[in-house]
């Protein structure tokens, strides 16, 4: 499998990239845990799957990683990390077009310390555009961007991508999907096919935490299953019960009738 971590501040437009990778995948892969709601704030981290040229995909979304003073989650990062096993393999920095503030700056310093001086290796730049309306070529953008920017992306190999994610540039997707997913399928190869190594956390601390979460989403689905099962044997019970009522209504209403009727001197 090649795992792939989105990473990015909240409004970047992660989830958005990411079910949009699903969908153009699903067009012609098989794909697990798709999801066509509207995209919100993510609060917890997500994996989805899909398998793209017999190769499991595993995508993990996330939350920012970070609070406003630079102080990182650490349960959210184990978090991550265990949904990625056995990667991951390549990192995705989701950033919003148009929108590059201080802390898009300072994001990178953050992600290094908490993932590892070696972190920029294995990322990739993602830019995320929402206006359907800009005809502002990519390329064109960075040479343009602000020097911290392009510090960042140099940082990061000088390897960024594009994604439109306005429904009104549905046919754009098709070929940005295709170029994003050979850029981490190349970037993952230049590594041997080898996951990044997050030396702060056991591999055994990870799949035990993975194992765990595992057990609790199954849990939490039987639980479900549970709980409908009993609201639709309660929806039974009270359906049987006003026919009930019903018919002896109608029996006793049918018996004075026939009183009335065969009987009118009684």
């Amino acid at each position: 499998a090649l795992s792939v971590v989105l990473l990015g501040l909240s409004g970047s437009g992660k989830t958005s990239a990411l079910n949009l990778i699903l969908e153009r995948a699903g067009n012609q892969y098989s794909v697990n845990g798709l999801s066509h709601e509207s995209a919100s704030t993510t609060s917890s981290c997500e994996k989805k799957e899909a398998f793209a040229a017999g190769r499991r995909l595993v995508l993990v979304d996330t939350p920012e990683l970070w609070d406003e003073d630079g102080v990182e989650a650490v349960e959210l990062v184990k978090d991550c990390l265990a949904l990625a096993l056995p990667g991951p393999h390549v990192f995705l920095l989701v950033l919003q077009v148009g929108r590059f503030t201080q802390g898009e700056s300072d994001m990178l310093g953050h992600l290094q310390r908490i993932f590892g001086r070696e972190f920029a290796e294995h990322a990739v730049v993602l830019f995320v555009r929402f206006d359907s309306k800009t005809r502002e070529k990519i390329d064109d953008h960075v040479s343009g961007a602000h020097s911290s920017l392009q510090e960042l992306i140099r940082k990061c190999g000088s390897r960024y991508y594009e994604l439109n994610v306005s429904k009104s540039q549905n046919a754009l997707s098709f070929p940005q999907v295709k170029d994003l997913l050979s850029g981490i399928n190349k970037l993952a190869a230049s590594h041997g096919g080898r996951p990044y190594a997050v030396r702060r956390f056991s591999v055994q601390e990870l799949q035990q935490r993975s194992k765990v979460m595992e057990e609790r989403k199954e849990g939490t689905r039987t639980v479900c299953l549970a709980d409908s099962t009993s609201n639709q044997q309660s929806l039974r019970n009270n359906f049987c019960s006003t026919v009930s009522d019903l018919l002896e209504i109608f029996t006793a209403q049918t018996m004075d009738i026939c009183k009335v009727i065969f009987f009118p001197h009684i």
